[in-house]
């Protein structure tokens, strides 16, 4: 028997949409892409690449046409309006992080979502990632270190933690697991704005350390996950070694997966469209990006007050 394609819809189609999702979305099998953006030159310039009859260049317009699913890749500003339309009209949501930079609008989005048994999805990639995939695998860690450092890019504590450092802390939950304990944060700001981050907390006993640097002289990503007598290195989630008894042991992939695959948006995609299709709500996910949210809070609590 045939199924039907899921009409999914893409809300702005920025660099994030164009790279990450559209090559996914578009050459899927199993989905019928709708394109959502108000600008229209590239609403069409990307129909036409991508040979997409169904576009829109409002919001409103297209949940009144009442796609299956849509996918929000708009500025962060804009989130807390547009997912609270979808969440009305009963529409389940894919979200770039952070579903908003306000706890509290976090918490209302949430809570809404609840009330109406409509799923929000959040798009951490890495989580995803086949290296990283391999490390929750792994048992017993002692101490993981996520760094993640960037050139020339100070910005506001906020947006700093909420729209890159999440990335971060997300990714440090999800291979740590438990509750998070003893939380201590170490920053430099400079004319008000975040220059430098390092944020420790515990979860089981496992020491979880993560760090970013916005003025270095390289744009790098590196984790280093260690349990009892092994070490992992990955570096930019393509590569990596396994360290054991003195012995080292290379991991990466072959020469034809593509960088979407490496980097988790492929498995994250996939995902994503088992969870339209079970067509169940999993208050669990709710309270998982709640917490992530909430650490986050937490986190630019502690560099005010510092």
């Amino acid at each position: 028997m045939k199924l039907n394609k899921l009409r999914i819809a893409l809300i702005g189609l920025g660099d994030i949409a164009k790279k990450a999702y559209l090559p996914i979305v578009a050459n899927h099998t199993q989905v019928s892409p709708i394109l959502c953006t108000r600008n229209t030159t590239t609403l069409k310039e990307l129909a036409s690449q991508y040979h997409i009859d169904e576009t829109y260049s409002s919001v409103d317009e297209l949940i009144n046409n009442k796609p299956d699913a849509a996918m929000v890749h708009s500025t962060t500003k804009s989130h807390f309006s547009i997912v609270s339309k979808l969440i009305e009209a009963r529409i389940p949501v894919f979200v770039d992080k952070p579903l908003s930079y306000s706890l509290q609008e976090v918490e209302s989005l949430l809570q809404k979502a609840t009330q109406k048994k409509v799923s929000i999805y959040l798009g951490f990639n890495r989580r995803f990632a086949p290296l990283i995939q391999s490390l929750k695998e792994q048992q017993n860690p002692i101490q993981i270190v996520w760094q993640k450092n960037r050139v020339n890019l100070p910005a506001d504590p906020r947006v700093f933690v909420f729209d890159d450092f999440i990335h971060v802390v997300d990714s440090l939950r999800f291979l740590g697991e438990g509750k998070n304990e003893n939380l201590q944060v170490f920053s430099k700001l400079k004319t008000n704005q975040l220059e430098s981050l390092q944020v420790q907390w515990q979860q089981n006993g496992t020491l979880l350390i993560g760090t970013m640097n916005r003025v270095s002289g390289i744009t790098e990503e590196r984790i280093e996950y260690y349990n009892y007598n092994n070490k992992w290195q990955i570096e930019e989630l393509t590569a990596g070694v396994h360290y054991q008894n003195e012995q080292q042991k290379t991991l990466g992939f072959g020469n034809w997966e593509s960088t979407l695959y490496k980097r988790g948006f492929v498995h994250l995609f996939e995902d994503w469209l088992k969870v339209l299709q079970q067509c169940t709500f999993d208050e669990k996910r709710m309270q998982d990006i709640w917490e992530t949210h909430n650490l986050c809070e937490k986190i630019v609590s502690k560099i005010k007050s510092n």
